[in-house]
């Protein structure tokens, strides 16, 4: 009984630690301390959530390279479609 509450907390932790460190990525640090300062059960309950569920930082560049590169495709066609 006490593995798995142990094996349970672990896990929560590493998911916790997993969001901090996904705010501190995608928000001003700043604003993350005093986030965690003022509303600590709110902002540990989102690093939470993402921890579990939120993107990792190389899947969010990877969407955003993705959507660049669309674009620029786009303007490329539509500079040849101007050009005729």
């Amino acid at each position: 009984m006490t593995k798995i509450v142990i094996l349970l907390l672990a896990i929560t932790l590493y998911w916790s630690v997993r969001g901090i460190i996904q705010m501190f990525q995608r928000y001003n640090a700043i604003l993350v301390v005093f986030y965690f300062v003022l509303l600590f059960p709110i902002a540990y309950l989102h690093a939470f959530i993402l921890g579990i569920f939120g993107s990792s930082k190389k899947q969010r560049l990877k969407k955003e390279v993705a959507a660049r590169v669309k674009a620029e495709k786009m303007y490329q066609e539509q500079m040849k479609d101007d050009n005729f």
